[in-house]
């Protein structure tokens, strides 16, 4: 509040080629979920329309609302502490314009009433769902989606609905920072393509006029499930609606969060986690299990601490913590300055706090190093897996890896649990590439709460390793017991 205030390196540039790996990290995020037709990879010399203020940019400049405390043009990110300010902003509407001769952008959440539409038109419409940290209100949102729910912000429904009424093809890139609902118009006939861009920085526009093109194939996967109706989360979703007091969560979900919850409910979704649509199709061949360190019931003892240290007890001279003569002090700053060096006795004791003990207690047998054991971070099993671009056009594929542990080993364990996830190369069409993935003992333990430890099957008796493109996609199943692995209908 009173500290001094200035300006430091402000011309400096550090940027160097950042925005390229801006560029390829948003980029390989561009999760396409509907594709009816193949309506994209849009041609350049397509008629284009584009509507939707998220197709924009921020009149007011792009770092105008401190701590992106505001959603105006495209959602670069959420709100609060955490933001960055944009050095430059590449928004969907010029990065569409500077490859298409024919787009014509309506940069309103407000369907133009005069639009004439021809029937090869295609209309790509640009919406989006906002949050951030709760010390900012946003439209009503006190931080999380409070008020706005998963819906889309600003009409964006209907936004769509109308752009649909008009247009016989309609393209949706949704920029959001989770879950969605997409009910409202997802199954609409006119709408054959959906792109859901999450929060790509500053080269948002770049980034999926690459994938709208067929610069590059879709490749990003979904981090969550879009459901069909917020009722289908557990109660705990609703935490969020308490009137009175600090938000109280009593866990009562478990490990049972998000694709476990849905499928121990046995409740259809729109979009599955970890799903994700390409430009070019895949194939997954000949996996194999490979053991790696021997996966005992319990990790092996942690290494001992060592001794404690010894420092001495020699009081140093008072002149070593005093305040330097005429030094300026900084309001609400930390020195380590005493005020009054001299008031320290040479035979005074520390006091410990009630309750503590001096005594050393022993070790507890989980820890050990940051994360716990060292042990737990041994690889017990690695899988390998050949894939095959079984289509037209180069692209990029996602295999992930779910376990599914025994039902013996404890209750209330999650049927399928991701553990691991790798991205081919750019594979041409033909081409082949081995993914190989570690799973460690931490993988395959669950918390024995008795013996306060890592308990695991051992050499991994009854665990089933399961590949796919998603959770609801699985190409291949393999058992640990046997080694071996089977392609799956």
């Amino acid at each position: 509040m009173f500290s001094p205030r200035g300006i430091v390196n402000k011309f400096v540039d550090v940027q160097e080629n950042h925005k390229e790996i801006a560029r390829t990290i948003a980029r390989d995020a561009i999760t396409l979920v509907k594709n009816k037709d193949n309506l994209l990879p849009l041609k350049k010399s397509a008629s284009l329309s584009i509507f939707g203020e998220d197709a924009g940019t921020n009149p007011k400049g792009i770092n105008f609302c401190a701590d992106k405390g505001c959603n105006k043009g495209v959602l670069t990110m959420g709100w609060g502490s955490g933001t960055s300010r944009l050095p430059y902003l590449s928004t969907p509407e010029e990065a569409i314009k500077n490859r298409s001769t024919t787009a014509k952008s309506y940069i309103t959440n407000k369907f133009p009433s005069n639009i004439k539409v021809n029937p090869e038109d295609v209309a790509i419409v640009f919406v989006n769902s906002d949050s951030g940290e709760n010390y900012i209100t946003v439209e009503r949102n006190p931080g999380d989606r409070s008020y706005a729910g998963l819906e889309l912000w600003y009409g964006g429904d209907k936004l769509i609905q109308e752009a649909a009424k008009k247009f016989s093809s309609v393209v949706v890139v949704v920029h959001t920072v989770g879950p969605t609902l997409l009910e409202k118009w997802v199954d609409l006939p006119a709408v054959k393509s959906v792109l859901i861009a999450h929060l790509p920085g500053q080269e948002a526009g770049s980034a999926v006029a690459d994938i709208l093109f067929g610069d590059v194939s879709p490749s990003g996967h979904l981090p969550y499930t879009i459901p069909k109706s917020e009722s289908d989360y557990s109660p705990s979703s609703s935490l969020l609606n308490q009137p009175f007091g600090q938000i109280q969560d009593n866990y009562v979900d478990g490990l049972y969060v998000d694709y476990r919850h849905f499928q121990r409910e046995g409740k259809s979704v729109r979009y599955p986690f970890g799903y994700g649509l390409s430009y070019t199709t895949f194939g997954f061949n000949e996996a194999r299990i490979t053991a790696g360190t021997h996966l005992s019931e319990y990790p092996p003892p942690r290494m001992p601490k060592g001794t404690t240290p010894i420092y001495t007890d020699k009081i140093p001279d008072g002149s070593e913590v005093a305040w330097p003569k005429k030094f300026h002090r900084i309001w609400r700053y930390l020195y380590p300055y005493l005020d009054n060096p001299a008031g320290a006795k040479a035979d005074s004791k520390f006091i410990y706090p009630k309750g503590y003990q001096t005594t050393p207690q022993p070790d507890p047998r989980a820890g050990g190093s940051q994360g716990g054991n060292p042990a737990l971070w041994d690889v017990v099993f690695s899988v390998a897996v050949k894939i095959k671009n079984t289509g037209r056009v180069p692209g990029r594929a996602v295999a992930q890896l779910y376990v599914e542990l025994p039902a013996e080993l404890a209750a209330n364990t999650p049927k399928l649990q991701l553990r691991q996830f790798e991205k081919t190369s750019t594979l041409a069409p033909g081409q082949e590439e081995v993914l190989r993935m570690d799973l460690t003992r931490k993988d395959l333990s669950v918390w024995d709460v008795v013996t306060q430890d890592w308990k695991a099957p051992v050499d991994g008796k009854g665990v089933k390793l399961h590949l796919g493109e998603s959770v609801e996609d699985l190409h291949i199943m393999c058992e640990i017991s046997f080694g071996t692995c089977r392609a799956v209908s």
